[in-house]
């Protein structure tokens, strides 16, 4: 008679090993793949839409873009908590049969439970966040030149001007074959141009590409800039700076009077109720000590705090200018479109703000200089307020990493630090070399 024996698909213990080894293979899979990275789309986009890689106008670097043929480029921010506040993100689908899981059920052993643990957890809680982006700023280092031209440049249609960069660069050339129309507008908008038969020519212009900028500044001054940026470079920037400080010192002045007579006389009316010893001291000769000194006091001269508005608006303006030709523009062409805001066709007239500004560094000279002679119980001069603040950065990021080093710390490594090792030897006194025994002569 045969002898049975059990399969090996129904053998509970080979299948269980089996369901092991998947699982650890999957799990080891996981771990060694990129991490994924969640992006948060627009909502009215098209099937042709597509991310890119396209390079940055600020320093040429490739970064990620999404482009739609009808609403336009998109680049994405990142949006990340602060390193102090450790948190992840698990993505997993918590209803899979469409129905939503009360909260009693979702401890208990259910689908919900199963779904929650086949998903992603993410370690770092950073989101990508599509935000409009004009697609101007692409196409200015590519038309404007890096150096300024000798004349005025040749009319061209957009097709010998984008010939070359759409040949070398496959991810601008999806944006040239469905969004035209867009590049069109882009560039209409600081080129100049004309009609030739039935094509538009082009002809880049830094004084229409300024113009463009200054539009954007006036968009960006109707929504209002944050509360942290008008105070730190608005406010600040004009706040005047304390005048002087003018002290008076104590002084004590004595005057030696011999009034003999005076004093002898009011003696005499009192001999009657003193001693000896006090007419002998009242007929000598009195000093008599006026105190003619003021208590050491500081005045202060404040000016006038009240800034007008003329004053803060340009400063909001030269703050955003600054802060685009810095953050969209390469810094060639912005040092270029910089120097054209001081001529004399200008879009916006700053001359009253640089006086402004000159004076108030004129007074803070004066103040520094006034304060470093006359204050000399100070054992060092006045520090300057960007770096002080340089300096509480420094501490506070210091004191990120420190809390960083203790969470990654497993509790045995903490209990470690805390045992007395005095008197203990060290683990490399063990593997010490013997010293060589000398020979016996």
């Amino acid at each position: 008679m045969a002898v049975g024996t059990r399969s090996s698909t129904t053998s509970p213990v080979k299948k269980h090993a089996k369901e092991t080894c998947a699982t650890k293979s999957e799990s080891k899979s996981n771990a060694q793949r990129e991490p994924l990275r969640p992006f948060i789309l627009p909502r009215d986009t098209c099937d042709r839409s597509r991310f890119l890689l396209l390079r940055h106008p600020r320093d040429c670097t490739l970064q990620r873009f999404l482009f739609c043929p009808e609403t336009g480029l998109f680049q994405f921010t990142k949006v990340q908590t602060p390193s102090t506040d450790p948190r992840s993100l698990l993505f997993a689908r918590a209803d899979p049969d469409g129905e939503k899981d009360s909260p009693e059920t979702l401890g208990k052993d259910s689908e919900t439970e199963q779904a929650l643990s086949r998903g992603y957890i993410s370690k770092s809680a950073e989101i990508f966040v599509a935000t409009p982006f004009d697609l101007a700023f692409i196409l200015l280092p590519l038309v404007l030149p890096a150096k300024a031209p000798s004349g005025k440049m040749l009319f061209q249609p957009i097709d010998d001007i984008l010939e070359q960069h759409i040949q070398e660069d496959k991810h601008l050339r999806y944006i040239y074959d469905h969004g035209r129309t867009m590049l069109e507008d882009a560039m209409s908008r600081f080129c100049d141009t004309i009609e030739a038969g039935d094509e538009q020519m082009y002809r880049p212009s830094e004084d229409k590409a300024l113009r463009m900028v200054m539009q954007k500044v006036d968009n960006a001054m109707r929504g209002g800039l944050p509360a942290s940026l008008e105070e730190k470079f608005v406010t600040r920037a004009l706040e005047a700076p304390v005048l002087s400080v003018k002290r008076e010192e104590t002084s004590i002045s004595t005057i030696s009077t011999n009034s003999a007579q005076a004093t002898s006389d009011d003696n005499e009316s009192q001999s009657e109720g003193l001693d000896s010893q006090s007419t002998s001291a009242s007929s000598a000769p009195s000093m008599v000590f006026s105190d003619v000194s003021t208590a050491s006091s500081a005045s202060t001269v404040v000016p006038d705090t009240s800034i007008p508005q003329e004053l803060c608006d340009l400063q909001k303006r030269r703050t955003v200018v600054d802060f685009i030709l810095a953050s969209y523009l390469p810094a060639s062409l912005a040092d270029r479109l910089r120097g054209r805001l001081g001529e004399k066709d200008s879009p916006v007239d700053f001359s009253p703000l640089e006086k402004h500004l000159q004076s108030l560094a004129a007074m803070r000279a004066e103040v520094l200089a006034s304060r470093s002679i006359g204050d000399f119980s100070r054992k060092r001069g006045l520090e300057d307020d960007e770096v002080a603040e340089s300096r509480a950065e420094k501490k506070r990021r210091q004191e990120e990493e420190d809390k960083k080093k203790k969470l990654g710390e497993s509790r045995g490594v903490r209990d470690l630090k805390k045992v007395n090792v005095s008197g203990m030897k060290k683990m490399s006194d063990f593997f010490a070399k013997k010293p060589v025994a000398k020979a016996k002569g």
